[in-house]
């Protein structure tokens, strides 16, 4: 597997996806306000959640345990039949405690989370299956199919009057959408499961559910305790930014999905120096658009909510500017945290993760009653931190972490001098609608990137990527 081409195809169909879920978000926005988006905020906080219990970290081990290359069929089976449990319990506790739910959300949605729930798990299982088959280059259509339905079925059910339920209408079968292709895709067949390949499944899912609990806790617990203290416009303008913020990541993400299955094979036949390698090539990449974003949001949170969305997401602007922040650190983050869980190493980012979800938990209920919004992000940030720290700590116990140092500086020279020039130019021009913000966006990017390309190590390192990614050698 080509890490540079597969990395590019998630990134190019993430980046495509993101801009239709941003022009999506935007519209509706706009059109229902932030209270209804609020709602469907909602739904989606309590779908994430939902899928802490009912995934158990299984879909990460399969993807572990297929990736090795032997009884892929069985694992597969096994964590099907592992799954089908979990799914009816919280199917049948969805129905018993459906007007609760109703009333949490502010809409009759319940119901509909339970056949959500299904499509996401089956949907979601097919890819880490093509993961493991070492095929995440095809996956990178997924994420565009399922915004272009989300927003297109959406837009329709919105125009005759649905409200937030056409939303997840939207999103339910952009999911049924989603399952159908990725099971077309996948080649491992399905085969007797057992008792073995379950045990082994559990092994490793254990402490990947650890795991996952650290990232469904990190997308939506702070949206769920707002949920809870605030109103649902409070929760559709967070979101808001939130959503804006995790734009910046695409490129980081994708580079750490391919790592994961890659550092699996090279952890199996032992050769540290390649994953050693691949981590020193991937820090630069993964923040190279993180560092300047944040300080454009420095520059321009307020009038990226008010223009792009509406004067009542305003709210969320310091919010927007902490959560920017964060990114830059998670950034770092995702790479480190694939390449434990490729080294089959999961107790180490359990451990790390138990430390920073009660972390992330405690601040959320002290910090949102008594600073609102920005409370929110100062939790999530902080437990981040410590996240970051950890899984920085357990790696460097199995191998040897070395960072691009000069190469961060460098890129946060660029983006220091790009924002000087936004302010100075801010204050000669007013930015009152989008072709205004766009221009400035624009003009500011273009600043960063010829000051990266005056570096001659990052010239070289860019370089080498795209000859990787053509296939040159």
């Amino acid at each position: 597997m080509d890490i540079a081409r597969s990395s590019i195809k998630l990134f190019v169909s993430k980046t495509l996806a993101s801009v239709l879920g941003f022009v999506g978000i935007a519209y509706f926005s706009r059109e229902v306000g932030a209270a209804t988006m609020g709602v469907f905020f909602l739904f989606q906080a309590l779908l994430g959640m939902l899928a802490i219990p009912t995934d158990f970290g299984l879909r990460g081990a399969a993807q572990k345990r297929i990736s090795e290359g032997e009884d892929s069929g069985q694992y597969l089976s096994s964590t099907l039949v592992l799954k089908l449990i979990p799914i009816l319990l919280i199917i049948i506790l969805i129905i018993m405690f459906e007007s609760h739910i109703n009333s949490y959300l502010g809409a009759d949605l319940a119901l509909l989370l339970a056949i959500a729930l299904v499509f996401q798990e089956l949907a979601q299982l097919s890819l880490f299956v093509l993961r493991g088959e070492l095929r995440v280059g095809e996956t990178a259509i997924f994420p565009v199919i399922k915004q272009a339905s989300w927003v297109g079925v959406g837009a329709i059910f919105l125009s005759i009057g649905y409200g937030a339920a056409g939303l997840v209408y939207g999103l339910i079968i952009s999911l049924g959408l989603m399952l159908m292709l990725g099971w077309y895709r996948t080649s491992t067949s399905l085969s007797r499961p057992t008792k073995i390949h379950a045990s082994s499944l559990f092994e490793f899912s254990r402490y990947g559910f650890i795991t996952s609990i650290g990232g469904y806790f990190y997308s939506w617990i702070d949206v769920a305790i707002i949920g809870l203290f605030l109103t649902q416009a409070h929760v559709g303008a967070y979101e808001v930014a939130w959503r804006v913020t995790a734009v910046t990541m695409l490129l980081g993400k994708s580079i750490a999905t391919t790592l994961l299955p890659q550092v699996s094979q090279w952890s199996v036949e032992g050769d540290d120096s390649n994953i050693e390698s691949a981590i020193y090539n991937a820090i630069t990449p993964s923040m190279i658009f993180v560092i300047p974003a944040f300080f454009g949001v420095l520059v321009f949170s307020q009038e990226i909510l008010r223009i792009v969305f509406g004067s009542e997401f305003t709210i969320a602007w310091l919010a927007f500017i902490i959560l920017m922040a964060e990114k830059i650190l998670q950034s770092i983050h995702v790479v480190l945290s694939r390449v434990i869980m490729g080294l089959d190493r999961p107790e180490m980012a359990a451990k790390a993760t138990v430390a920073s979800v009660l972390v992330n938990l405690c601040l959320n209920l002290a910090f949102i009653p008594i600073f609102g919004l920005v409370g929110a992000a100062l939790a999530t940030g902080i437990s981040f931190v410590l996240n970051t720290i950890l899984h920085g700590y357990y790696l460097s116990t199995l191998i040897s972490i070395k960072i691009p140092y000069l190469e961060v500086v460098w890129c946060t020279i660029a983006a220091i001098g790009m924002a000087f020039t936004l302010l100075w130019l801010k204050t000669m021009i007013s930015i009152s609608g989008l072709i205004q913000l766009f221009g400035m966006i624009i003009f500011g990017a273009t600043i960063y990137f010829t000051l990266i390309l005056s570096s001659s190590t990052l010239r070289s390192k860019l370089r080498t990527q795209a000859t990787n990614l053509i296939g040159y050698k």
